[in-house]
């Protein structure tokens, strides 16, 4: 039963890890992004970098859209992690499978969602683009 209750703590710990990275990283942006742009810390897409309104732009919809996420994330993986105590090894393993593939399904599409939205707002160099 030891090898089984080591191998549940780590098949928890990789579908838990990325949720609340997303979690984490989407409050950091929210409440601590850097004020102007930079290649060390914040969100960076190359129609975010080119103004101060475009990345503060970028940071808030980052923060957002992964804040957002990972608070689903952690959710729902908890409670498939806490049924983890009633499947046998290789349900286990197949579910957290599963559960990262999904997870990396949904990062990948927010990624795309958060550039689109950025690239719908802002020109390539960081000027808003005015509705006519």
């Amino acid at each position: 039963a030891s090898v089984l209750d080591s191998l549940a703590g780590i098949i928890r710990l990789a579908v838990m890890i990325a949720p609340l990275v997303l979690l984490g990283l989407g409050l950091l942006y929210l409440l601590a992004a850097p004020k102007e742009a930079n290649y060390k810390l914040g969100y960076r897409f190359y129609w975010g970098m080119g103004s101060v309104e475009a990345w503060r732009f970028t940071q808030r919809v980052a923060g957002t859209v992964w804040s957002a996420l990972g608070l689903v994330l952690t959710v729902i993986m908890a409670l498939i992690c806490n049924a983890f105590r009633w499947m046998d090894g290789l349900t286990m393993a197949t579910t957290a499978i599963i559960c990262v593939i999904v997870e990396l399904v949904l990062l990948t599409a927010s990624i795309i969602f958060i550039n689109v939205q950025i690239s719908k707002h802002f020109d390539k160099e960081g000027y808003p683009i005015r509705k006519q």
